[in-house]
Parts: structure tokens; C-alpha cells; sequence
């Protein structure tokens, strides 16, 4: 007989910059399939100044990436016990955001950005947390068809105002998604009554420099 508890487990959450009144947005950042957070922080480089507040948490599951030694990974889940794994990190992605961003002004501006695994990840976080999000950004990702969950249901999920704005990136080079996917992505999310902006630029799957600089720009409006 199997049986589940829960248990108490220590997770990592790189932060870069500094609360001061300079602050004017805070970008919370899910990484893809085997990065790690110290490594892929470098990535968000046009973020890092005093006007930004960078919040990488790290996905629960390590592996090796080749082996069994070497290089580590993370993960956010996989398809073994895949409803538990989603669960737990949507609450930790809610204690996540009630510790770092919760006790902030009001008039800072919330983006939520999730790169490849961790598009999927903050699609089905946002459609459970009750949580302000001014920006959802999905770069380079499907999006879950079981997005919204049964807990929460569709009728609900279109109730719901906690997100403002959402925009789908993705590269024309990208090897996971091409151009005919991508397209099926942005078809998932009319299905849930949701119009993306959309940005698309020269390149693979990755973060690069000149997209999310472009992002920057998009997500300077604090929602009313």
C-alpha cells in the first residue's frame, strides 16, 4: 500500500537586488528543465539593476545531467507522481512570493517569467494562487493543457483577476517549438478566453539579451 505526507524540505531561491525607493518591479523567474538558479540567473543580466528586484527560485528535484555524477540539473517535475509534484510547487511558489514580494509596496510592478519547463510551471501556478500578477511571460513553452486544475475549474479560472497582462515569447529558431507549436500554444490559451501579446525574435531556445530587454519595456505599467 502506498502512502503520502507531507514533509518538510529546504529549498533554494536566488535573489539579486536591493528594496529600496528605486524599486520599481520585481521579476520572479521559473528556469527550465536541468538549469540550476546561481547559473541561470546570468541569463536575466538586463534585469539586474537598482530598478529590479530578481527572484530565481530553484526547482525541488536535482539530478545529474549525464549519469551519475558530473554536472547537476533541476527540475520542476516529471511524469512520475506528477499532480503531487505540481501541487507542491504552486505552494512553493506561493511561499515563495509571500516572502519576498508580499511585504512590497503596492506600487511595484509584478512580472512572472517561466522559460521553457518553467512556462508550463508558472502557467499552472497562476490559474491556482490568488496572487497579484501584473505580467505572465511564457518563453519558449507549451502550455499545460491541464493549466487550470480540476480544484480550481474553468468557470472559476475566468472569474479570476488576479493576472493583468499576459505575453507568449518565442524564437524562430527555437528546436522544441516551431513555428506551427507555437502557434498551437496561443490557440490553448484562446481556449481559456486569453489573447496574448506576442514577441518573437531571431533565435534558439534560450534567453537572450535583446527579447527580454524588449520585455522590459512591454511591462511598465502598473495594472489599475
Amino acid at each position: 500500500m502506498i502512502h503520502y505526507f507531507q514533509t518538510q524540505k529546504t529549498a533554494k531561491v536566488v535573489v539579486e537586488g536591493e528594496v529600496s525607493p528605486k524599486l520599481k518591479s520585481v521579476w520572479l523567474v521559473a528556469h527550465g528543465y536541468g538549469h540550476l538558479a546561481s547559473y541561470f540567473i546570468n541569463k536575466l543580466k538586463p534585469l539586474l539593476n537598482e530598478e529590479n528586484l530578481v527572484i530565481v527560485p530553484e526547482g525541488l528535484h536535482r539530478y545529474y545531467l549525464n549519469g551519475v555524477t558530473g554536472r547537476v540539473g533541476a527540475s520542476w517535475m516529471t511524469k512520475e507522481e506528477r499532480e503531487h509534484d505540481i501541487a507542491d510547487y504552486c505552494n512553493y511558489l506561493d511561499e515563495v512570493y509571500k516572502q519576498f514580494i508580499l511585504p512590497l509596496s503596492d506600487k511595484i510592478i509584478i512580472n512572472v517569467l517561466g522559460f521553457s519547463q518553467g512556462g508550463a510551471t508558472v502557467c499552472r501556478w497562476a490559474s491556482s494562487t490568488e496572487y497579484k500578477i501584473d505580467n505572465l511571460i511564457i518563453w519558449g513553452s507549451v502550455i499545460p493543457p491541464d493549466m487550470v486544475p480540476i480544484t480550481v475549474g474553468r468557470e472559476k479560472f475566468l472569474s479570476k483577476n488576479n493576472i493583468g497582462h499576459w505575453i507568449y515569447v518565442a524564437g524562430d529558431k527555437d528546436e522544441f517549438l516551431n513555428q506551427a507549436q507555437q502557434n498551437a500554444q496561443l490557440e490553448e490559451l484562446k481556449k481559456y478566453n486569453i489573447n496574448p501579446e506576442t514577441v518573437y525574435y531571431q533565435g534558439g531556445h534560450d534567453i537572450l539579451e535583446e527579447p527580454l530587454r524588449l520585455l522590459t519595456q512591454k511591462c511598465v505599467k502598473k495594472r489599475m
